[in-house]
């Protein structure tokens, strides 16, 4: 009989085991869609905010005045 609770246990870790890895990759839907399009929003425009240079000159060579 002790050689069966022996047995139980790393059966039933293998049964928490497989419970939590099918929790862990499942399909979220819901509110987690909406937060990844505000995520890619964001970061469009701060890809456009690194594009655009501070200075009206820049790139371009200096003015020989």
């Amino acid at each position: 009989m002790a050689v069966l609770v022996w047995l139980l246990i790393p059966v039933a870790g293998g049964l928490v085991a497989g419970v939590w890895s099918a929790w862990a990759v499942r399909h979220r839907t819901g509110a987690g869609g909406i937060a990844d399009a505000a995520g890619v929003r964001g970061y469009d425009r701060f890809r456009a905010a690194m594009e655009r240079s501070p200075f009206p000159s820049a790139g371009r060579a200096p003015a020989d005045g």
